[in-house]
């Protein structure tokens, strides 16, 4: 049995097969039938784009201008497979003449590359970065019908509903975030129909694959950087039942193992909640990409406040204390950089040593101590001064997991140099430790650098 996906078959002379699909699309488009040439997946999505009113004679709509989609592309998910895209795709829209394009969940286009005269012949139907080609907003594309059906799938000539495609050719496969499994997108080819072959099918639907293993690379990272993050807040907690969650509801870590399950879906909120079936969690974020929940009913000592501390490839350090977001001074920033690195508190004469050398005074530092005291309120204590709260610092993340031989999660924790203004010894040293540790550390910089900047050369085009 034929592939109900493919829209091109090599034993049809295409440009005949194109003229009979024209009429089969007036026929239908008029009322006066459905003709049988016409694929089942072409017809109910003709019915779609006629139920929603779509137009066949406008080109796409656009909605954001070349910055604003490079700014798109640059915050979505997408946006580390362009290289991948671009490896795989790049040879055969050059070599093909046809345009190989991602879109995200929408169907808006993000990003578009390929050969010159693709690229000048998406123009005139818009098929360019910002438009949006879903198939309620530009009809029937292999695009806006790939999200639909959440299926690989290929348009030919007349089967897309828009006229201004019917001189085209497009194939689409969805992308599926590797965490939660739900659609963020499609990459697709797209070339004249003269040049169509039934392979460039299975041409994005294996570049889809590998987009999507690209991902769960990354969101293996991440993973490992959560569980070393929660299995280091469990050791340091009193014995109480809890779980890692990601954002995307799977369960990561669990103490003990299977208490939840599987999969928790979480609610957008955090402190205590009850879910379905009575069971009461008390929730807190761990980062943007999971968090800690924790046997409410078995809560005998709770955990002390958190308090989020980032210093690293900045001067002033930005602390996160009860939902509240504070940017410390210069001087604030060192003073809880050092009583970060020592946990167990520092004297008065010890810390205005350190931050002062030979010529420091005590009442100097109380009296900073006291303004910072203000600011970050009773998680600052004296006698000796110490962070009264469960501190989690991005620079301490980098030091314990490269401690653990965990460098690649290090590594990709690792924002920069901490505090690189400050001459406080101790700091310095704690710098110069993180920087070693992390001797790869302009990586990340710069594999930005290679992903963005083509990307904004083709967004301008």
């Amino acid at each position: 049995m034929r592939n109900p996906w493919v829209g091109v078959d090599l034993a049809r002379d295409h440009v005949a097969w194109a003229r009979l699909l024209r009429c089969a699309y007036d026929v239908t488009l008029s009322g006066r039938g459905t003709p049988a040439v016409l694929r089942d997946v072409v017809v109910r999505s003709w019915a779609r784009c006629i139920e929603a009113g779509v137009d066949p004679d406008r080109p796409a709509l656009r909605v954001f201008d070349a910055d604003e989609t490079r700014e798109r592309l640059e915050a979505h998910s997408l946006a580390i497979v362009v290289p991948v895209v671009r490896d795989l795709l790049a040879d055969v829209a050059e070599d093909a003449r046809h345009l190989a394009v991602l879109a995200d969940e929408h169907g808006l286009l993000l990003w578009s590359e390929g050969h010159p005269n693709m690229v000048e012949a998406a123009n005139e139907p818009r098929f360019l970065p910002g438009c949006l080609c879903s198939e309620r907003a530009f009809g029937t594309n292999a695009i806006g019908t790939t999200l639909v059906l959440d299926h690989a799938v290929q348009i030919f000539s007349a089967e897309h509903f828009n006229r201004r495609l019917h001189g085209w050719t497009s194939a689409a496969a969805p992308i599926h975030d590797p965490d939660t499994s739900g659609l963020i997108g499609a990459i697709g080819l797209t070339g004249s129909f003269r040049r169509a072959h039934p392979h460039t099918l299975a041409l994005v639907g294996a570049a889809a694959r590998l987009a999507e293993a690209e991902l769960s690379e990354r969101q293996a990272g991440r993973d490992r950087a959560l569980e070393a993050r929660y299995l280091d807040l469990v050791a340091r907690a009193r014995p109480r039942r809890s779980a890692l969650v990601t954002r995307g509801g799977r369960v990561l870590a669990a103490t003990p193992p299977g208490w939840v399950g599987d999969r928790l879906e979480l609610p957008p909120t955090t402190g205590e909640v009850t879910l379905d079936g009575g069971l009461r969690l008390a929730i807190e974020p761990l980062g943007p990409d999971g968090s800690i929940v924790w046997d409410a009913v078995a809560k005998t000592n709770p955990p002390r406040p958190r308090l989020e501390l980032r210093a690293l490839g900045r001067d002033q350090a930005e602390v996160e204390l009860l939902g509240q977001r504070i940017v410390l001074g210069r001087r604030h920033s060192e003073l809880v950089v050092l009583l970060a690195l020592h946990p167990r508190g520092m004297t008065g004469e010890e810390l205005a040593h350190e931050m002062y050398g030979e010529s420091g005074h005590e009442v100097t530092v109380r009296a900073e101590m006291a303004r910072l005291r203000r600011r970050l309120g009773p998680m600052v204590a004296s006698q000796p001064y110490r962070l009264v709260a469960d501190v989690r610092a991005d620079f301490l993340e980098v030091q314990w997991l490269a401690s653990r031989g965990a460098l690649a999660a290090a590594m990709g924790t690792y924002a920069g140099p901490l505090l690189p203004g400050s001459s406080v010894p101790a700091i310095a040293d704690a710098r110069a430790a993180l920087e070693e540790a992390c001797p790869r550390r302009p990586w990340r910089k710069g594999l930005q650098r290679r992903v963005a900047t083509p990307v904004q050369r083709s967004l301008s085009a």
